[in-house]
């Protein structure tokens, strides 16, 4: 066993050292603000002043100094004096720190005051010296000075959050015989932050849940550590049995714990409900397949909507994505009911999913053909001063058309213009197909010309609907006029994607079966061809056709 100085003189040497592998050499510079007293040592009548021995410290230029002036000042030392000069090390240097703490330590026998062992157990944890953490404990402890709760809490969330797992359950299992101190719900909370959310291992877990047990008051932090610990690992039913502790004796989870346990169970449900097996026994060898199950488990989602209106009660919310996440899997089973619900309370606390909740449902109750619901969520966003996205449109129009409501389709169609947001090909397909439908034979015919002009092209079952409308209302110079805008969009796509090969073809086909290039197509398809230095190929491509057809039509006359 060493005698006290013994063990002081240790903890400066290997506190040192540690130090200087940090530092390219010893801090020699002063600081000018300070006066520097001759040969680095105070006079004799020299009155005490906390500022003038910080200014002492700082002028030294070696360890010998710096043992000098304590020694004359050994007298006057005190933990709020350490404490004040250990704040100071941004100016005192690393090395001179660690060292003025080593030789004020040995002068006072090491019995500080929790806060000065609490600051440098803090110094040294933020500086990744965990082996002098550890020296400073043990040095503290065999002098017969105090160790803290609070200094020991500090150097277990240290070493958890470098992973350091088996040094910080050391200490934590030497609080009691070692340090004689008994451990507080500050330093099991940090053990608990170690084992749940920096491990997650069957061990870890069972062993936190054993710490967890022994606290007589558990609080928001020791049961939010638990809940993170299990859906980690899995075991969401344990999870809510400590949130419905929790609720019993009144203490609130932290939002990341909530954000947790809610995204866990909607994840769960969407699990258990993508897909089902399906044994197939009508067949000479019964098999095995794989069915797509869109009812989902409506079990787990209980869980999370009671959670969610528990701590909804309470003042808390969880985050943006996890309301979401939590209104997405109700649409998806059908609980349209519940989502709308959710959607009341996003709008009311002003959360910044509102915008993204507004879509998730209306699109939802489209899908379900609840015309009068989607309505009137719809009235209400644009009421609010909320500019619907495109899938809401593309969720309220279709609806309205496959309902045969056209007059009220186009009258979104119109709001939307208004607000400035582009439709795309489902836009114009659902209202072409239902114009298409009622014979509205013109305004299909504009809506597809109107489409061709943004340059999106249309699918197959648009383009015959209404050329097949047209040819029964012996409209033929539309049609032809319907193909050439047809083409030429289908060349120009084919100039912009840069596929070469297949707009000089696509160009060719065009030209030899009379269908004229458009002044736009055929700027676009010079430019392409020119960027990549076959201009020369695209006009002789042009003016042959051109001269081909000049022939034909002179043979004709």
């Amino acid at each position: 066993m060493l005698c006290r100085t013994q063990h002081a003189a240790v903890f400066s040497v290997h506190v040192f050292n540690a130090s200087s592998r940090f530092l390219h050499s010893s801090s020699t510079q002063t600081n000018r603000n300070f006066p520097i007293p001759r040969n680095n040592s105070p006079p004799s009548h020299h009155v005490f002043n906390p500022s003038s021995l910080f200014s002492y410290l700082v002028s030294c230029a070696n360890d010998r100094d710096m043992a000098r002036v304590l020694a004359h000042h050994k007298r006057e030392l005190t933990s709020n004096l350490v404490l004040r000069v250990l704040r100071g090390y941004k100016q005192l240097g690393r090395a001179k720190t660690l060292k003025f703490f080593s030789l004020a330590g040995t002068h006072m026998g090491f019995h500080f005051d929790d806060s000065v062992v609490e600051y440098m157990a803090d110094f040294l944890g933020r500086r990744k010296l965990f082996d002098d953490m550890k020296c400073l404990l043990t040095t503290v402890s065999f002098h017969k000075g105090r160790v803290s709760s609070k200094a020991l809490s500090i150097c277990i969330r240290f070493l958890g959050r470098q992973g350091r797992i088996k040094e910080a359950l050391s200490l934590f299992e030497e609080m009691e015989t070692v340090f004689k101190c008994e451990p507080d719900n500050l330093v099991c909370n940090n053990m608990l932050y170690v084992l749940c959310k920096r491990e997650s291992s069957l061990e870890m877990i069972q062993l936190a849940l054993s710490i967890f047990h022994k606290i007589e008051a558990p609080d928001t932090y020791s049961c939010s550590n638990m809940i993170v610990g299990f859906c980690k690992f899995g075991r969401v039913e344990s999870a809510l049995e400590i949130f419905n502790q929790m609720d019993k004796i009144g203490v609130l989870p932290t939002r990341s714990a909530i954000n947790m346990l809610i995204g866990e169970l909607c994840l769960m449900s969407a699990k258990e409900g993508s897909v089902e097996k399906v044994r197939v026994r009508n067949t000479r060898r019964p098999y095995t397949i794989l069915v797509p199950n869109m009812g989902g488990n409506s079990d787990v989602m209980q869980p999370a909507v009671q959670v969610f209106w528990a701590v909804c009660k309470a003042g808390l919310l969880p985050s943006a994505f996890v309301v979401v996440k939590l209104m997405c899997e109700l649409c998806r089973l059908g609980n349209t009911e519940e989502a709308v619900r959710v959607l009341r309370i996003v709008e009311e606390r002003k959360l910044r999913c509102v915008h993204e909740g507004y879509s998730v449902v209306i699109k939802a109750l489209c899908d379900c053909h609840r015309v009068e619901e989607a309505s009137d969520l719809f009235g209400r966003m644009l009421t609010c001063g909320l500019k619907p996205k495109l899938v809401v449109y593309n969720s309220v129009i279709p609806m309205l058309c496959k309902l045969g409501k056209l007059k009220d389709a186009t009258r979104v169609f119109e709001i939307m213009n208004k607000n400035r947001c582009l439709p795309d090909g489902l836009t114009y397909s659902a209202l072409i197909h239902g114009h298409g439908e009622s014979k509205n034979w013109k305004v299909a015919y504009d809506l597809l010309i109107e489409m061709l002009g943004l340059g999106l092209l249309p699918n197959l079952d648009s383009y015959n609907l209404v050329e097949s409308l047209l040819r029964e209302h012996d409209r033929l110079d539309l049609c032809v006029k319907l193909e050439r805008k047809l083409e030429n969009q289908k060349l120009q796509k084919l100039c912009r994607v840069g596929q070469l090969d297949a707009a000089y073809e696509k160009a060719k086909s065009m030209l030899e079966n009379g269908i004229p290039l458009s002044a736009y197509a055929r700027d676009i398809f010079e430019q392409v061809f020119q960027k990549c230095g076959k201009l020369k190929i695209a006009r002789q491509l042009l003016e042959n056709t051109v001269r081909v057809q000049e022939a034909e039509e002179i043979d004709k006359t």
